[in-house]
């Protein structure tokens, strides 16, 4: 009897443990098509001038009203007369990933030095698979980020920006006015020296 039961149990535990394998291999799959998409869709856009088009310096930022997963809403406005960094990512994106123990390591150390805001807007439309929340949610936790992250749903922040690539940051002085475009991952360092040259 117990023998039977312990050959249950274990076929079950290895069922459930095959059907955990299969999920996330199903979802790394998507993750890479993702990946691949955006990549294409970026190179194309840039093909087409689209590149040259989005906002960049000395542009007005649009402003936007988004949730972040705790419900609260983060409005660009509202940080008026702040410094602050924007970052547009994607929780497949390598680099993206590459970026945010700087962008949280500058947070807790040198945000308040520099009084500068960091809101790091997740591009939920471009995310892959299922529990699209619990995947952003993961990702916010694995990298302990405590910056504000509101959430595009629909990737209408995303169009008004004009992005291609990401990450894309823009670093917006007090004055309202974007001072530059960073396309691509940005460390500590280089964060910390935009910042001073912000106004």
């Amino acid at each position: 009897m117990k023998k039977t039961f312990g050959v249950l149990l274990l076929g079950v535990l290895c069922g459930i443990l095959i059907f955990h394998v299969i999920q996330d291999t199903k979802e790394k799959k998507a993750d890479n098509q993702a990946a691949e998409e955006f990549l294409i869709d970026a190179a194309y856009e840039t093909s087409i001038g689209s590149f040259a088009e989005g906002v960049s310096e000395g542009d007005i930022p649009p402003d936007f009203e988004l949730k972040t997963l705790e419900g609260e809403t983060v409005r660009l406005s509202d940080l008026n007369g702040k410094k602050v960094i924007l970052n547009f990512w994607a929780t497949w994106c390598p680099p993206c990933k590459a970026e945010m123990p700087h962008m949280q390591n500058f947070y807790e150390k040198k945000a308040d030095k520099y009084e500068v805001e960091i809101v790091a807007v997740n591009l939920t439309s471009n995310e892959r698979g299922s529990n699209i929340e619990k995947k952003v949610s993961d990702f916010i936790d694995e990298y302990k980020l405590s910056f504000p992250i509101p959430l595009d749903q629909s990737g209408d922040v995303w169009d008004k920006y004009k992005g291609i690539a990401i990450p894309t940051t823009y670093l917006i002085q007090s004055n309202g006015l974007v001072h530059k475009r960073i396309i691509g991952p940005m460390d500590e360092e280089m964060i910390e020296r935009l910042v001073k040259e912000m106004k």
